[in-house]
């Protein structure tokens, strides 16, 4: 009986051995590819034309490159130290001008953008971008308050007063005559990825695919890169979480997605 014990025994633990590596077939991590980089661009803060905030901001966002605290902040929330603003100490000194604003400012800002910007459930904001706003308030003496817009349609809510300036992960490239914009804070590329086991491995094998994308600026990147006219389709998703879960399940072929970003998702 103790030898028939042993042989079942023995059974059992090769049969749980062939389901557990069967499982882990099945439940293998998805891995991600980048198959070409398509642009490069430097985000900035978008305010009404010739709105003297812009350089008051700016000035206050020089001393604190030059106190190193944006490249701080960047290499917390990516990883890697992408600030390209140059710093300047007592900016706002040499500036001149002091803020004279009697409300909270209004800042138009991005929703599921992490780690750059996203919102808790009870309404506030976290990421790189909330605290360098706060650190720019602190060394203003005003507060903040965050209205989640579409980078779209930064030139009407700034023109219609429902923002006072739009700090998101956006050039603005091409704004220049309806907005006025702070230089460059922050490097990036846009990027286009595909599902490791798709067996897709360059640009031009994705001709005929369905690519997506979350905003206007990926758009841009593709129609720049030659890619958008070859694509079957291009769908846009409301957020980079939504985009990512699409080109898992098969929704899309690849997704354009933003350098500094894309290792929290992949």
């Amino acid at each position: 009986m103790s030898r028939c014990k042993r042989i079942m025994a023995l059974l059992l633990s090769v049969l749980t051995l062939v389901l557990l590596c069967a499982c882990g077939g099945r439940n293998a991590p998805v891995t991600f590819r980048v198959v070409a980089e398509l642009d490069s661009e430097e985000f900035r803060v978008a305010f009404r034309k010739d709105d003297p905030l812009c350089d008051i901001v700016t000035a206050a966002m020089r001393e604190l490159a030059a106190d190193g605290q944006i490249s701080r902040l960047s290499s917390q929330y990516l990883g890697a130290d992408y600030s390209t603003l140059k710093g300047v100490p007592e900016a706002l000194r040499i500036l001149d001008t002091s803020v004279s604003v009697n409300r909270t400012l209004r800042i138009g800002i991005q929703e599921g953008v992490a780690p750059l910007s996203s919102s808790r459930g009870d309404g506030s904001f976290y990421g790189l971008i909330p605290d360098l706003c706060k650190l720019v308030g602190e060394k203003l003496g005003v507060n903040f308050e965050y209205m989640v817009i579409n980078s779209d349609n930064v030139a009407a809510e700034l023109g219609s007063g429902n923002i006072d300036c739009a700090w998101m992960a956006a050039s603005f490239a091409g704004s220049e005559e309806t907005c006025s914009l702070s230089p460059g804070w922050l490097r990036n590329s846009h990027e286009l990825v595909v599902l490791t086991s798709s067996g897709l491995r360059r640009k031009n094998s994705l001709r005929g695919k369905v690519i997506g994308i979350t905003d206007v600026t990926s758009l841009e990147a593709l129609k720049t890169s030659g890619l958008a006219d070859k694509a079957a389709a291009i769908w846009t998703y409301g957020d980079l979480i939504s985009c990512y879960n699409a080109l898992v399940s098969g929704d899309c072929d690849a997704l354009v997605i933003d350098s500094i970003v894309a290792g929290y998702y992949m």
